[in-house]
């Protein structure tokens, strides 16, 4: 595992949901965690962080990521041919 500030993590990874575990807030309110994984999944991230935190043996944990599905006005853009 390496330990990265999460918005620098949403950089190495693009396109990735990232789950971070062992969470804590350094200078400037930077989230910094251990990667625990990468996948690009999303149901994935969540389940596996749902099962670390039922667990409790990692400390704080969170999913970080974006899935660059467009968006307008809060509601999912969907183009069909």
């Amino acid at each position: 595992m390496e330990r990265l500030w999460l918005g620098d993590a949403r950089q190495k990874y693009p396109n990735q949901w990232i789950v971070a575990v062992n969470i804590s807030w350094e200078e400037k309110c930077k989230a910094i965690g251990d990667i625990f994984l990468v996948t690009p999944d999303e149901d994935l991230a969540y389940a596996k962080a749902n099962e670390l935190k039922k667990s409790g043996s990692m400390g704080k944990i969170a999913v970080t990521g974006d899935d660059n599905t467009p968006h307008v006005g809060g509601l999912e853009v969907v183009c069909s041919q």
